[in-house]
């Protein structure tokens, strides 16, 4: 489906424009294609390109006749992957769009055989390429899995890469050439291959090799988005410095084109301002500190600037081994109490409301560890209720032996800005130097994080 590529302000995104562009009768039209359809089945035809993993629209056709559609414009358009697309937001043909953007395409009438395409050199090399992969790709799905017919696989195949190399050496300046350059596997050499670890850091250290992260016209084009999300899913250790490290070589790789630096820069704030994994908002604390606070980023105004500095600023001081900031808070005897007073190898802090049902869930089973354990943890109890007779009733009916606090009376600042807490349950299991190991965390996982931590405190202690 097609959708338009947009910054939510939720994600602190800032909005893209859709580019519509009139054209004066009387000027030159630097942008004329036509392509011709075997059916036209609506009154009207766009153009979309490709922006990172989403789609802009760009221009709606200018001509549709019963045999073809045409785009003209006067304004050339940036170059890229473009698609057609109609009116139902189906997308019926991909083509390149170059430096000569005046070319026809002529699709066929049944699926399977080849597009055919007349004018700019460089769009009919891309179709050229296109329809022979689709051709080898589709022999290939039509053999069966004996060993007779993988050898006419691996032939296949060969012969394609044979053909691309070609594409390469014989069109060295093209972005055709560029496209089938990135679009190559990294070999690893049958001398490491065997060798798990040499042949990771082999692939990782050439993974970028032939992609070419200043040209911003991969931007408009499927394999930069596609490139990024499979290096730092499947190659960079899910570790919020490795990630950092990562990012900043990626972003330095882009030189002075502040196009990609600056799109690169808001994927990553989009995909670590809240991370699935606990921890990698340390790295969107890195992104405001290393880029917003220094750069002039695209799309970014003074007041989101400032909301992105303000929420690092929140960030940093939560993230994983920083001190827990301190709590003092009233009792259920109307005394105040600072955790950092509690005796305890470990503890959880556990901030929560008396009428939340997922609340009462994850106390449940966080009153069944706290009688278990062997005092490993103490549990501060942080009430976001200001019902006060309420809550003390409840811990009453309920038993409730740890430390039970209110957050509605502080003697510090207000709990909620301190520990980033727009709901509850939310839980905070602290070390015994009362530094941050897990944030955000079901009940059930308590045991597991202070076990491991013991056993790293164990291992660093020998050696």
């Amino acid at each position: 489906m097609l959708s338009v590529f947009r910054y939510s302000s939720v994600q602190l995104l800032a909005c893209l424009s859709l580019l519509f562009t009139y054209q004066s009768r009387d000027a030159k039209a630097q942008v004329n294609i036509n392509i011709q359809l075997p059916e036209i089945k609506h009154e009207n035809y766009y153009l979309a390109r490709y922006y990172g993993d989403k789609f802009q629209l760009v221009d709606t056709a200018s001509n549709v006749s019963d045999t073809s559609i045409q785009f003209e414009q006067t304004a050339s358009y940036p170059e890229g992957i473009y698609l057609l697309v109609d009116t139902s937001k189906n997308r019926l043909l991909e083509f390149l769009v170059g430096e000569d953007q005046t070319f026809n395409l002529y699709l066929p009438k049944q699926a399977g055989e080849t597009i055919h395409c007349e004018g700019s050199k460089n769009t009919c090399l891309f179709i050229d390429q296109m329809n022979v992969s689709n051709k080898i790709y589709r022999l290939a799905q039509q053999l069966s899995d004996t060993e007779s017919d993988q050898h006419i696989r691996d032939s296949l195949f060969t012969a394609l890469n044979n053909y691309q190399k070609k594409i390469i050496t014989d069109h060295p300046e093209s972005f055709v050439a560029k496209i089938v350059a990135a679009m190559q596997e990294t070999e690893v050499p049958d001398s490491i291959a065997s060798d798990q670890k040499k042949a990771y850091y082999f692939y990782k250290s050439n993974f970028w090799r032939n992609f070419d992260l200043s040209d911003d016209r991969f931007l408009r084009s499927p394999l930069l988005a596609s490139k990024i999300k499979q290096y730092f899913e499947q190659l960079v250790p899910q570790q919020a410095d490795s990630i950092s490290k990562e990012i900043d070589f990626v972003i330095n790789q882009t030189a002075d084109n502040k196009t990609v630096r600056d799109y690169l820069i808001w994927y990553f704030t989009d995909q670590y301002q809240n991370p699935k994994v606990m921890g990698l908002d340390k790295v969107f604390v890195h992104l405001a500190d290393n880029y917003f606070a220094k750069y002039e980023i695209a799309n970014t105004s003074p007041s989101v600037k400032e909301k992105i500095m303000e929420r690092a600023d929140q960030l940093r001081r939560l993230t994983l081994g920083s001190p827990a900031p301190d709590l003092w808070l009233v009792d259920t005897t109307d005394a105040f109490v600072s955790f950092k007073s509690i005796e305890s190898p470990y503890l959880v802090l556990f901030f929560w409301d008396h009428d939340c049902g997922v609340c009462k869930k994850e106390l449940k089973v966080l009153k069944d560890l706290y009688k278990d354990q062997d005092r490993r943890f103490e549990v501060y109890g942080i009430a976001a209720n200001a019902d006060f007779e309420g809550w003390k009733n409840y811990i009453k009916e309920n038993q409730l032996n740890w430390v039970n606090v209110n957050g509605m009376k502080s003697m510090t600042p207000d709990f909620h800005d301190l520990y980033d807490i727009y709901g509850t349950p939310v839980i905070y299991v602290l070390d015994p130097e009362r530094k941050i190991i897990a944030k955000r965390i079901k009940a059930e996982q308590i045991t597991q994080v202070i076990e491991h931590d013991q056993k790293f405190r164990e291992a660093t202690d020998q050696d």
